[in-house]
């Protein structure tokens, strides 16, 4: 009997096949309103658009044993749209006549997944709930975004908002591709890739033990982490680093840099420092590439490391030209005569080099 029993559920399971519909429509808006939409069962990719419509295609797939029960499933399932005084709401939700046992069974089944590709108009502001594990695309918009999910794999290109950016996404990987915005990022412990990015008025990011990535990117961006590394190659402008474990590698750096870290190397390479450059940490090495023409006033210490400078430089309290490796302590100095710029390092246990890069070909 056993056998027979288990005979029946292998022929079931191999008798399991994979169903699909798509569905598109258009949904004219009466006027601009900023848009919610909230979605869990399925991934969504978004365009804006420059028609005052929103466009929607529900691709759903579902497991079911017949294409009669697939038909069934997907029957139940419909867009639903609701434009009120404030906003312009979306989901996807059971049609009217689906009884309340029906949609608890298949909330508990989840076997429907609905993936959406949208178009709607790029200046309208966005409010985007995501479900768990989902992904999520969105190009050439212009309007502010908001985005809440868990575990999400999140993908932006081709943004230039004019209102801010808010990504608050536990666990989220994130990816920000030739964009413009300003606003704050939270992202958990994920990796965050900002590449060909401009900062404006500023962004904020906090993410606790991921590489933090920023690319030929520029503007004012502040970088909190609890353990993850910030790896840059090339930046122009004001860039603000704090991390307890987490350490920093800057290449192509322009503009005024912040770093304070506990125990992270921090390595800079230099093209040209506006007005300031600070690098604090409490165990680690700091190392520092300055262009060969650089001058400016020099702060440098350790504790217990040793402090080396590959430059010509003048002592405040001294009345001669000191070059080459200097003796552990502090160097309160100039290189040149231009006292605009100011250069400090500061660790305690680990060693400070300042290191003159060669000339440019």
């Amino acid at each position: 009997m056993w056998f027979f029993a288990l005979l029946l559920q292998t022929h079931s399971a191999w008798a399991v096949k994979n169903f699909e519909n798509e569905i598109e429509r258009d949904i004219p808006l009466r006027k601009s309103l900023p848009i919610y939409l909230q979605h869990k069962t399925g991934s969504i990719t978004i365009q804006g658009w420059v028609q005052d419509r929103v466009r929607v295609k529900m691709k759903s797939h579902v497991l079911a044993d017949s294409e009669a029960q697939a038909k069934q499933a997907f029957d139940k399932l419909g867009l639903i749209s609701l434009e009120s005084l404030d906003r312009f709401e979306m989901r996807v939700g059971h049609k009217q006549g689906v009884d309340l046992v029906s949609k608890m069974k298949d909330q508990l089944q989840n076997s429907v997944q609905v993936d959406l590709e949208i178009k709607a108009p790029l200046q309208s502001d966005i409010t985007i709930v995501l479900g768990d594990g989902k992904q999520l695309k969105i190009e050439s918009w212009h309007g502010g975004v908001t985005i809440l999910g868990k575990n999400n794999n999140l993908q932006f290109s081709k943004l230039s908002l004019v209102r801010p950016l808010s990504i608050n996404c536990v666990e989220c990987d994130t990816q920000i591709r030739d964009s413009k915005f300003g606003g704050h990022l939270f992202l958990g412990s994920k990796a965050l890739l900002l590449s060909n990015v401009e900062a404006t008025p500023s962004v904020s990011i906090d993410e606790s033990n991921e590489e933090i990535r920023i690319e030929n990117s520029r503007g004012v961006m502040s970088v909190n982490t609890k353990t993850g590394r910030m790896s840059v190659l090339k930046f122009n402008g004001n860039l603000n680093f704090q991390s307890i474990d987490g350490g920093a590698d800057i290449s192509g750096f322009q503009g005024n840099l912040n770093v304070q870290t506990q125990t992270g190397q921090v390595v800079v390479d230099v093209d040209s420092i506006q007005k300031q450059l600070n690098v604090d940490t409490d165990k680690s090495d700091i190392q520092l590439a300055l262009p060969p023409q650089f001058e400016g006033a020099l702060d440098l210490s350790s504790l217990r490391g040793e402090v080396v400078v590959q430059f010509a430089y003048e002592l405040k309290h001294a009345g001669s030209d000191t070059y080459g490796p200097s003796s552990p302590g502090r160097i309160d100095g100039q290189i040149g005569s231009n006292a605009s710029v100011n250069l400090h390092a500061y660790t305690k246990q680990g060693g400070v080099r300042l290191i003159r890069k060669a000339p440019a070909r």
